[in-house]
């Protein structure tokens, strides 16, 4: 390690980034859920690692395992192996159990900023040699919602698709989104009060194949921008 961070040099670091590291074991619990799927955890854990320093299990969407299998899960988080690391992950932590959560170290990930993807996409650009306009990345990184996993998949559906260079109105086509004047003209019918005219151009661009959910998150940042100039918070 360096500062906490993986060196991505040593051969422990290559295997884990090639996916052939023989310690790194994930289990998906919502398909592996059952008090005998973690006894058979329980049997493997005393195993020790065959490369690394440490044997680590990564247990995925943890909150999908039944309350038979939780209590099981807690004699081996209780008095787990020294060589063994235990990784429960999960998008409901509200749905982990107290007697789970109370013997683990929590860390809640938060969504990544716009800039910090923007940032990844250019280099990730310039390694694969994709001419892309920065307004076309900024519109990526908007629609990923902070995910950074869902960003790459986009620019790469959309070089797949597309090819170099990138421009916005590919992004458009492919997430079905609304021209920016479109909602931003709805949004001031809204503002408006004039419910007739907002209500044809919504059939409008319905009309034209134009995807009504993002229609919609284009009008709430829109009107969020303008509750921020009003209010003078920008």
């Amino acid at each position: 390690r360096q500062n906490g961070a993986p060196c991505d040099n040593c051969q422990s670091c290559q295997m884990v980034t090639q996916g052939k590291a023989l310690d790194l074991i994930e289990i998906d619990a919502a398909s592996h859920r059952g008090i005998d799927d973690i006894r058979a955890l329980q049997e493997r854990v005393h195993y020790a690692p065959s490369e690394s320093q440490y044997k680590v299990y990564i247990i995925d969407e943890v909150h999908m395992l039944t309350t038979a299998a939780f209590n099981a899960l807690l004699k081996t988080l209780e008095e787990p192996p020294p060589h063994v690391i235990l990784v429960l992950a999960t998008t409901e932590p509200q749905e982990v159990p107290n007697t789970i959560v109370s013997r683990c170290q929590r860390f809640d990930f938060r969504r990544i900023s716009n800039f910090a993807i923007v940032s990844r996409l250019e280099n990730l650009c310039i390694q694969e040699e994709i001419d892309s306009d920065k307004e076309t990345l900024i519109t990526i990184a908007k629609q990923s919602g902070g995910s950074l996993r869902d960003a790459i998949n986009m620019l790469e559906q959309l070089h797949v698709s597309y090819g170099s260079p990138l421009k916005l109105s590919h992004i458009r086509d492919l997430l079905g989104l609304a021209e920016e004047e479109h909602t931003l003209k709805l949004a001031e019918h809204i503002l408006r009060k004039e419910t007739s005219e907002g209500l044809k151009l919504i059939n409008s661009i319905a009309s034209e194949g134009v995807d009504l959910q993002q229609l919609r998150a284009g009008v709430v940042e829109s009107l969020r921008a303008a509750l921020l100039i009003k209010s003078a918070a920008t």
